[in-house]
């Protein structure tokens, strides 16, 4: 099942590769602004619709580190939206988005940073994710891009990426 969704993230664009405007792929880390120790991998691919509309499906592999119990924890997130290009600033591209997240990882329903804007299917969660992207062109197909990412579990699984993307096509 990992492998599926993680190949099924990094390809999510291809399916259109001879029509589309671009397709990027892109590899970052993840900070949670919610938990001080944990972080994360996260693996993305857009297909770029037209000059404002894109598409993404992205991957993330998070690592908290329990100090008391001296372990460290992983669970995955995948996700899939859309974003919307909001302005531009110069050559940076200003992005809002919507899309849809699932992860593994146990959550604790009495926890006051816990909402109730999620279901749970067995051992996965499924909430709406909301999505602030900027993305900087570096040169002709390397970008660099940065995001914030509000999830309806709850203030605890916000995230802050930052990475590079590159970008098959122009």
């Amino acid at each position: 099942m990992k492998n599926s969704l993680i190949i099924l993230s990094l390809f999510i664009g291809g399916f259109s590769a001879f029509s589309q405007q671009a397709i990027d792929f892109g590899l970052g880390a993840n900070i949670s602004t919610g938990l001080q120790d944990e972080w994360g991998i996260h693996l993305k691919s857009q297909y770029h619709l037209n000059e404002k509309w894109n598409l993404y499906g992205e991957y993330n592999l998070f690592f908290r580190r329990d100090v008391i119990a001296q372990n460290t924890e992983t669970y995955h997130a995948f996700g899939l939206g859309a974003n919307y290009q909001i302005f531009q600033v110069s050559t940076a591209n200003i992005y809002a988005g919507l899309g849809y997240v699932a992860n593994n990882f146990p959550i604790d329903e009495r926890n006051p940073d816990t909402t109730e804007l999620f279901f749970t299917t067995g051992n996965i969660n499924h909430a709406a994710n909301l999505k602030l992207m900027g993305i900087l062109p570096l040169g002709e197909h390397l970008h660099l891009f940065a995001e914030y990412n509000i999830r309806s579990f709850g203030k605890r699984y916000d995230t802050f990426t930052f990475g590079f993307i590159y970008r098959l096509s122009e």
